[in-house]
């Protein structure tokens, strides 16, 4: 057992953070990557000693400054390739550069906002989780989801992490695009399920159907 004279000499993960200007999260992954020496307590907590902290106050005046990563997100690769994503990307990074931001990372998925499926967005939430930044930026919050942006802002919310949304909503013309694309995304779903793998045939020609009407053919 630590005595209580050496004790005072430690810190909790949170109580260092705050005194090395980091979110506590960063100090876990700095323990896990041995950058940081730590003494576990008989309840297996992180304490961080006193001298730790102090050696680290000189090294982390960089690492611990806010960094920003910038989220796009496009439902095909047809509006990519006709610059949809590119044109988002530069939009919001010219928004926050004029807010000062120059540590700034991108970050793309090319996937319906309904997916839970994006390497773009598990890339995303594993930065936050590792205390690799401190804000993200989109366009809007369909960007980032089309259902349950509460749920991401409270996961985000908890590695300290602030969501900025620059523009509020989309133009009609991309919205309008992006639904249509995420309701055919919901009835492929649904009719795989519906017809089960030896319909397939009948799954495609839902699909086929839907297509035509919300596209406005015959």
């Amino acid at each position: 057992m630590l005595k209580s004279g050496i004790m005072k000499e430690m810190f909790t993960t949170g109580e260092a953070a705050r005194r090395l200007g980091v979110h506590a999260s960063t100090i876990q992954r700095w323990d896990r990557e041995g950058k940081v020496q730590v003494v576990r307590t008989a309840g297996n907590k992180r304490r961080i000693p006193a001298s730790e902290i102090d050696r680290l106050l000189g090294t982390v005046e960089t690492s611990g400054s806010p960094s920003l990563a910038v989220y796009g997100r496009v439902s095909s690769h047809r509006q990519k390739a006709r610059g949809d994503l590119s044109r988002q990307i530069t939009h919001i990074r010219e928004t926050m550069s004029a807010q000062g931001w120059r540590d700034i990372i991108e970050i793309t998925d090319v996937a319906s906002g309904l997916s839970e499926k994006r390497p773009g967005l598990a890339r995303l939430m594993e930065t936050a989780r590792q205390g690799e930044i401190t804000d993200i930026a989109v366009t809007h919050k369909g960007r980032l989801t089309r259902f349950g942006f509460g749920y991401l802002e409270r996961f985000f919310s908890g590695y300290g992490v602030t969501i900025h949304v620059v523009d509020g909503e989309d133009d009609k013309k991309s919205l309008q695009e992006e639904l249509v694309h995420d309701l055919i995304c919901i009835v492929t779903s649904f009719s795989v399920r519906l017809y089960g793998l030896r319909s397939h045939s009948k799954a495609q020609a839902l699909v086929k159907a839907v297509k035509e009407r919300v596209s406005g053919n015959p």
